[in-house]
């Protein structure tokens, strides 16, 4: 399987999505190296299957097929802090939990392998697309899918590092598609303002970047989520969930039209 997958709409769209940690697959090397007791908890569990569905709506989708835990595209490629909580590290040496994921620290070939295979060609990727949707566009609306669970009580936030990466209009925009599908939505909740993605695309000319985090609770199962690694869902949760999620993304893609 490709590390990264890649449906570029017909005709090029305004709208791209990127889903860095939809996938929970780890890689040979890592589940070689890796503590056989560690849990990988804490991922966007099941996105890339709740959102597929976008490429059928003519949106440009990039994702990636392997856990966060190999690599976080998510984060600043200069500010790697290796051995930090994982909010800060490029490659995770514990847990989102805390716990040791390595009995050794990895070495720099190892490193270096996960940043050429995986991080390296999201982000080119995921630039070629925008450099292609302005061709053809005046404005390119990119948003970033992510899942949480104990940051916030609502069942979406829309993060956008505290109103530096998009204009008011394209937020409230977004922000108005969910709650008329009947989602709780709160903007720039504590923890889930924005990561790197949205950070840095959002700050080039004519990219407008928002940062969606949806709420566990609202797509896999109504229940408290722990340090686990997560396997299964409420598949009738699911499938309503994905159909106002549709109807939200819809609403998304026209409105955008106004805007460019």
């Amino acid at each position: 399987m490709d590390p990264i997958e890649i449906k570029r709409s017909n005709p090029i769209s305004a709208l791209i999505a990127s889903i860095p940690h939809g996938s929970s697959q780890i890689t040979p090397e890592m589940r070689e190296n890796k503590k056989s007791d560690t849990l990988l908890a804490n991922n966007d569990w099941f996105l890339n299957e709740l959102y597929n569905f976008l490429a059928g709506l003519h949106i440009t989708v990039l994702s990636a097929n392997y856990s966060r835990y190999v690599i976080d595209v998510n984060r600043d490629i200069n500010i790697k802090h290796l051995n930090e909580e994982y909010t800060r590290s490029l490659i995770y040496q514990k847990s989102t939990f805390g716990k040791e994921i390595y009995d050794t620290p990895l070495v720099d070939e190892i490193i270096s392998n996960r940043i050429q295979t995986f991080y390296m060609p999201y982000h080119n990727h995921l630039s070629e697309e925008i450099d292609t949707a302005l061709k053809e566009n005046n404005r390119v609306f990119l948003l970033d899918l992510h899942s949480f669970y104990v940051q916030s009580a609502a069942d979406v936030v829309l993060g956008t590092c505290e109103g530096k990466t998009c204009s008011k209009e394209f937020l409230y925009l977004v922000y108005n598609a969910f709650t008329s599908e009947g989602f709780v939505v709160r903007i720039n909740e504590k923890g889930l303002t924005g990561g790197y993605i949205v950070s840095h695309y959002g700050s080039l000319d004519n990219v407008e970047a928002i940062q969606i985090e949806l709420r566990y609770t609202s797509y896999i199962e109504n229940r408290e989520f722990g340090e686990e690694e997560v396997v299964k869902k409420n598949d009738t949760l699911f499938s309503e969930t994905q159909g106002r999620l549709i109807q939200v993304f819809k609403k998304i893609k026209v409105m955008i039209a106004g805007l460019n």
